[in-house]
């Protein structure tokens, strides 16, 4: 079920728990640190296969692994790692099997509820994928496509990651002789954020303001706490419109091509919030919002999702996932990317 906004600037609304959700992805998430236990966190992003959320003790070698894990550098800043424990069949195989598994992963931390932001201001700094197979293939076209480029195995930052991995190979079943719990090869994604002078100011002041119930909970609130605050700094324009959704874009999402462009989680449900009142307030479609409870047994947050109306038919609009691949996952060299603004009226218009 779904908050129902009202049309009037950055909304109000009747609140439901949201019951159902189209899962984009299939992935497990598994925020474990070296000293955890071996049992693994299965994401709320896993529903598209039945049974995937039960534990498994052993795990089919893939050239890309379904786990996900999270190593934590001794300053807290926090990478996300990826494994490969099988030669992939091409190239192109290679990267269609890697699309969902990142974009969950990020989904994930873009997601993390406001109450939790609060509580941990440790930063994403990186993606990383570990190799621990051999392939007469030449994959970094398959890495470049999600911003990873050829890393050092020995560097001192990789140990954590290193020691997740080592023992996530024991769960692996691998026929013949490549049976190494050594990787071969490391490929390493830094983020990027935007450099706008306000981004990480705005972040800051919305990590302690923002409403610490689920996203959807109170629609029009976080876009409204966004702009007040942007106004405050001497940004005034982000309003519910195209333009003002442009605004708010050339605060936080960065231009750079080929890369990770990370916006924090935050200011991407902000962003996410404030397309939502437009869509209902200036483009006049009818939406209601989806209460993101996280997941009893995961503690994970589904990614923001709206339940829109068109011709008197209801359609999901996986809202998260559109933000994230149009402003955070990486763009091509010379690709001419119009903005979320022109996106979000083409959407809802």
């Amino acid at each position: 079920m779904y908050g129902h906004g009202h049309g009037h600037a950055y909304g109000m609304a009747v609140i439901a728990r949201l019951e159902c959700l189209s899962a984009p992805v299939t992935c497990y998430i598994a925020n474990r640190m070296a000293d955890d236990s071996d049992s693994h966190v299965p994401g709320p992003l896993d529903q598209l296969v039945p049974g995937l959320r039960k534990k498994a003790e052993r795990f089919a070698a893939l050239p890309v692994h379904p786990r996900v894990v999270h190593a934590r550098a001794p300053s807290g800043d926090r990478t996300i790692v990826l494994a490969s424990f099988a030669p992939p069949v091409s190239v192109r195989a290679l990267a269609a099997a890697l699309k969902p598994v990142v974009e969950a992963a990020l989904l994930a931390e873009l997601s993390r509820p406001a109450s939790e932001l609060a509580a941990d201001d440790s930063q994403l700094t990186a993606l990383d994928l570990y190799t621990f197979c051999e392939t007469p293939l030449d994959c970094r076209p398959a890495f470049a496509l999600y911003g990873m480029k050829p890393a050092q195995l020995d560097d001192p930052g990789a140990h954590t990651a290193l020691a997740l991995l080592r023992r996530e190979a024991q769960l692996v079943e691998r026929d013949g002789a490549d049976g190494t719990d050594e990787a071969r090869q490391r490929y390493r994604a830094q983020l990027v954020r935007s450099p706008h002078p306000l981004a990480a100011r705005l972040a800051r002041s919305l990590r302690e303001s923002a409403p610490k119930e689920p996203w959807g909970s109170k629609p029009g609130e976080l876009a409204r706490q966004c702009a007040d605050q942007l106004t405050a700094l001497g940004h005034a324009g982000v309003e519910p419109t195209r333009a003002g959704i442009e605004r708010l874009e050339a605060v936080v999402v960065h231009r750079t091509e080929g890369a990770l462009r990370w916006i924090e989680p935050i200011l991407f449900q902000a962003l996410c919030d404030l397309i939502a009142v437009a869509a209902t307030v200036t483009f006049e479609r009818p939406v209601q919002w989806g209460v993101c409870e996280p997941d009893e047994e995961t503690k994970l947050a589904p990614p923001p999702v709206l339940l829109a109306e068109r011709d008197g038919e209801s359609f999901h609009v996986p809202l998260g996932e559109h933000v994230l691949r149009w402003c955070v996952m990486p763009s091509a060299p010379g690709e001419d990317i119009p903005t979320l603004g022109a996106w979000a009226e083409h959407e809802f218009t």
